[in-house]
């Protein structure tokens, strides 16, 4: 709902099981919420402070933070507008933003379509609210989705929302020529379509080469014990989504990181948890 909204500008809600049937079904939806431009507005800013030369864990990580301060508002975030995301790291913006907001949408500035700027964002109102968002903010959301209190990782979960063709020809990118650590499962979620797509490129071999387990119309969310090895304590994912869900639904400790940092643990068998250069350190106490 999220990206269909704030990054192909469709017009959707969240809605109940069985009213979307219905909406399907008649071809009528509620004329209210976010199908009205009323309902777009932006009524929170979120002035970003944007990192030099951040990962591609910079998107679900902001996302998940941006979500904790949105609630229940439409955001627009300021300071992005140079940052190029690409739709994968949109989408995996907008599936941890809407983990922890109710809202329908969000706003990125010079980015999504109905925000060229901030002012249009937000119809030309004043915000009801402006927040700062920065480095020191975002290590605070950083710990929270890094649950483990060891370094073992017995399983690395990616596809969460589904791999795109795009992310499983940058994961077999990463893959090529290294090995898998025996003890450490990998397992990918795609649609049967896009897997179809990354076979016919020669993405699919090399994935299955390194050890690779890939499933289609399924999602993690779905998904537990023996997907998840019976004997894993933690696991690893580059979703902000997944970090936050996966302790309750999997039974199981979480790293999060980027999609190379993700690898990497799939061959050592073990992520120590370090922040990535681009967030930065925290300072130490009395230092200012």
């Amino acid at each position: 709902v999220a990206y269909a909204n704030s990054v192909i500008g469709a017009r959707t809600l969240k809605y109940p099981d069985f009213l979307d049937i219905c909406i399907a079904l008649t071809g009528r939806a509620p004329r209210t919420g976010s199908h009205l431009d009323a309902g777009r507005q932006a009524r929170l800013l979120l002035e970003v402070e944007a990192p030099a030369e951040a990962d591609d864990s910079f998107w679900p990580l902001l996302g998940y933070h941006v979500g904790l301060l949105a609630t229940v508002d439409i955001p627009v975030l300021a300071g992005l507008e140079h940052s190029q995301p690409s739709r994968d790291d949109l989408k995996a913006f907008s599936a941890a933003f809407a983990t922890t907001s109710a809202a329908p949408m969000f706003h990125i500035a010079g980015i999504t379509p109905e925000a060229p700027d901030v002012t249009r964002a937000l119809a030309g109102q004043a915000p009801r609210h402006t927040l700062q968002v920065t480095l020191a903010d975002l290590r605070s959301s950083w710990a929270e989705l890094n649950s483990a209190d060891s370094s073992e990782v017995g399983l690395v979960a990616l596809g969460n929302p589904h791999a795109s063709a795009s992310e499983l020809a940058r994961l077999a990118e990463l893959c090529a020529g290294r090995t898998r650590h025996p003890h450490t499962a990998v397992v990918v979620t795609c649609g049967r379509a896009v897997h179809d797509q990354a076979s016919a490129s020669g993405h699919v071999a090399t994935l299955q080469a390194f050890g690779v387990r890939l499933l289609t119309d399924t999602c993690w969310c779905m998904l537990g014990e023996p997907v998840v090895p019976p004997d894993s304590r933690n696991l690893m994912t580059n979703s902000g989504k997944y970090a936050h869900y996966a302790p309750g639904l999997a039974g199981r400790q979480v790293h999060f990181g980027s999609l190379a940092a993700c690898v990497d643990a799939a061959c050592s068998g073990q992520n120590q948890g370090q922040l990535p250069a681009w967030l930065g350190q925290p300072q130490p106490q009395g230092t200012h």
